[in-house]
């Protein structure tokens, strides 16, 4: 048996690490491999071969084929280098399905860790898991039904082993989080209008201001708020979910950083801004009312959402003042996100499941 995870996001690196924690992978160190995950310090022998970009959008994929199929390229002469019998994908599911629609190799297990959320979509990409993929590792439940049963494990949400859930004692919003993103894309168009909103809050209330940010953008970011005596920059670091139990307010980039506010039971508002082109390419192959999870699995805005134009200092402004001016709103906000989640079927991982399945093919 010879494994290999395949990381290209952030937010993959960290469920990986969840993962690779388990004695099983550890024992078996010489026979587990990683590629994405150069950064972290692991005893698995990392095996990425050139620099990892974060891509989403349309648009940026056009203006990015040139490494995109570079890296699908050198990803192939390292898995040809190698006799592996798993190789595992977490999430990036698009990349997946790019790989081995060229490369795919009848001799190699390939399974996919994180789906891709195909309740939003469509079947079709639920399809070509189960034609082409050997076992899907799901976070969400809900998607049980788009796949072959023998091919299907929910194996729960990793944030959930992460997480520390605030408590609210009492009405006080004094603790602000900011989360502008993880992309080069998202940090360019958030920026401008978080510090303006930042610079609006300050003229009106005594806050502390959060800003939360990978190592990329650290130095960047703490030169941007130089200024800005109320706002410290915060680095997602070991003590990152310790940190986050401490807000009591968040605004924050659509992504994985929703679900780790909402398991937190942090209040927060959700804003997004793209290019028009790839606003208008969602919305023509999606067809749903919310971009937050939470939201779309209850069919009803509990979290806020400021999308495309009404993403504005003024938008977010009165609906925060609102929140913290109204005891009433704060409170049934908290309630409605705590029943919602007891209601769910959200679950701590279980990677024995993955385990199991490793044990069973090999």
């Amino acid at each position: 048996m010879k494994i290999l995870f395949i990381t290209l996001e952030e937010s993959a690196k960290q469920n990986l690490s969840s993962i690779l924690e388990h004695s099983f992978l550890k024992e078996n160190y010489t026979n587990v491999f990683t590629f994405g995950m150069s950064e972290m310090k692991l005893s698995y022998n990392d095996l990425t071969n050139m620099p990892l970009k974060s891509i989403m959008g349309f648009t940026k994929i056009l203006t990015n084929l040139f490494y995109i199929y570079k890296l699908r390229s050198k990803l192939h002469e390292i898995i040809s280098s190698y006799n592996f019998t798993h190789i595992f994908f977490i999430d990036s599911f698009d990349f997946t399905r790019f790989y081995l629609k060229r490369y795919k190799n009848n001799h190699i297990r390939y399974c996919q860790i994180i789906g891709p959320s195909v309740f939003l979509w469509n079947k079709k990409k639920a399809n070509f898991i189960n034609e082409n993929l050997d076992h899907i590792f799901s976070i969400f439940d809900v998607e049980k039904k788009y796949y072959l049963s023998e091919k299907y494990s929910y194996i729960g949400h990793p944030l959930l082993d992460r997480v520390n859930i605030r408590k609210h004692k009492d009405f006080n919003i004094s603790n602000i989080g900011f989360f502008l993103g993880s992309r080069d894309q998202e940090i360019t168009v958030n920026l401008p209008i978080i510090k303006d909103l930042i610079i609006k809050l300050n003229k009106h209330y005594a806050l502390n201001f959060f800003l939360y940010t990978t190592p990329s953008y650290y130095q960047f970011l703490i030169e941007e708020f130089s200024n800005f005596k109320s706002t410290k920059i915060i680095l997602n670091d070991d003590n990152y979910y310790k940190s986050l139990s401490n807000l009591d307010f968040a605004f924050a980039c659509s992504g994985t950083v929703h679900l780790e506010l909402s398991f937190s039971h942090i209040p927060h508002f959700i804003f997004y801004k793209t290019s028009i082109i790839n606003y208008l390419f969602v919305k023509f192959f999606i067809k749903i009312r919310f971009i937050s999870l939470i939201n779309i699995f209850n069919q009803k805005e509990i979290v806020h959402e400021f999308i495309q134009q009404k993403f504005t200092v003024n938008n977010l402004y009165k609906a925060f003042y609102n929140f913290k001016n109204n005891e009433k709103i704060y409170s049934r906000y908290i309630k409605e996100l705590k029943s919602y989640l007891l209601k769910s079927n959200f679950k701590k991982l279980n990677q024995n499941l993955i385990i199991d399945y490793l044990k069973k093919s090999s």
